[in-house]
């Protein structure tokens, strides 16, 4: 191949690799190791299993409100958590982490080590898990 062919063969790929990525913060696609989509009010992660160690959860905002991240260790079903006052007590779970306060339209992400086992995805926020905004995740 020769050096101009080379050249726009590897600008191509770099420009490809740059618009892909996603960022964190307000705007862009959210990028990860998983990619969680939360609307008005559900919340997808993709994949739902994933190997244990350090994962960085790649968060997008899609719905028309703020939402929150929370990721807590269960082998309850994702809706059987304990619920008081439309949220889930979180000094009555096995919290891991969070991202709080994400706005509309934007994405973040959040990067944590996790052992084997299930764990529940949520957003905590008044109401929003009891409407649906939960889905499980296994570390294998």
């Amino acid at each position: 191949m020769n050096t101009r062919v080379r050249a726009a063969v590897l600008a191509g790929t770099i420009a490809v690799a740059a618009t892909s990525c996603g960022g964190s913060g307000s705007g862009g696609a959210a990028a990860g190791d998983v990619v969680v989509t939360m609307k008005d009010y559900s919340l997808d992660a993709t994949p739902g299993t994933f190997g244990a160690g350090r994962i960085t959860f790649g968060i997008q905002n899609d719905g028309p409100s703020a939402h929150e991240f929370v990721i807590i260790r269960s082998d309850d079903e994702p809706a059987t958590l304990p619920v008081e006052n439309g949220l889930i007590p979180e000094d009555q779970v096995s919290l891991v982490d969070e991202a709080e306060d994400i706005p509309p339209g934007t994405a973040t992400s959040l990067t944590v080590t996790l052992d084997p086992g299930s764990y529940v995805l949520v957003c905590n926020l008044p109401s929003h898990y009891t409407a649906g905004m939960h889905a499980a995740f296994t570390v294998v």
